[in-house]
Parts: C-alpha cells; structure tokens; sequence
C-alpha cells in the first residue's frame, strides 16, 4: 500500500488505540494525556495566562469546544487540573496542573515513549532521525496552511 493519506491515518489510529489501552491502567484517555501534556507545555514555557485557557489548549490540539470542555470537566474531577478565573476575561478559565497531575506526567510521558518506541523497534538509528525530519516537516507545512 502506498496511499501516504491512507497509512498515515491508519498507524495514527494504531498508535492512539495502543496509547489509549496503556493509559486505561491510569483511568486516562489519549485526549486527557494531550491536554495535560500541553498545559504542562504552557506552565513550563512560563506562558502567558491566555495560552493556558481551554480555548488556547483546544486550539493547539485541533480539538473543538464540547471536547475540550469534557476533557477539562473530567480531568478537573480526577483532581488533574485547576482552574482559576481569567483576570482579564471572566468567562474563560486559566488551567493549571495538579501536584497530583505533574506526579503523574513522568509515568504517563514513559507510558507514551514506550508505546512510540515499540512501534518504530524495526527503525535503524537513522531512519528514525529521518523519520522525525519528515514528519516535522509536513506538520510545519499544514501548521503554516492553517495560518493564513
């Protein structure tokens, strides 16, 4: 098979349901992990309160505004997340981590490079340098589509 569209739909979906069974044993989805992973982004990168907003994370995930909103809900419920009033904005909501949250990003980022790792086990040194290369560079091409 050479449908580039094709295949990379379909090891995308491999990979999430193979992320998705791994992330169970934690009561978290692949969507949860996402979210989580790109607050601790925001908070690391010392960003500004607006980048941490769930509009902001939705829109850095390509996710829309009722999946964003259950995904926070659930992970606020799992004591994942925090939310604390805009200052600037009262209707949105600033996220932030957990303590129990950042102790269980270690776990979850080993989860997911394990996952990642197992399915590149036939990729010599070089060809997942390669790889990484090309992948970066289509994304940089969509990311730059969608901006103008």
């Amino acid at each position: 098979m050479d449908n580039i569209g094709y295949l990379l739909m379909k090891v995308s979906k491999e990979l999430r349901y193979t992320l998705t069974k791994e992330l169970s044993t934690y009561g978290l989805t692949t969507s949860q992990w996402s979210v989580l992973k790109r607050v601790e982004i925001e908070e690391e990168n010392n960003s500004s309160l607006l980048m941490r907003t769930a509009v902001e994370i939705a829109s850095n995930l390509n996710l829309d505004k009722p999946t964003i909103s259950g995904i926070v809900n659930r992970l606020f419920e799992k004591e994942m997340l925090r939310k604390e009033q805009h200052p600037n904005d009262k209707r949105a909501f600033i996220l932030f981590l957990t303590p129990k949250a950042k102790e269980m990003i270690p776990i979850l980022e080993s989860i997911s490079d394990r996952v990642i790792e197992d399915s590149l086990i036939n990729f010599t040194a070089k060809e997942k340098e390669i790889f990484v290369r090309l992948l970066s560079k289509m994304d940089m091409t969509l990311s730059k589509d969608k901006i103008l």
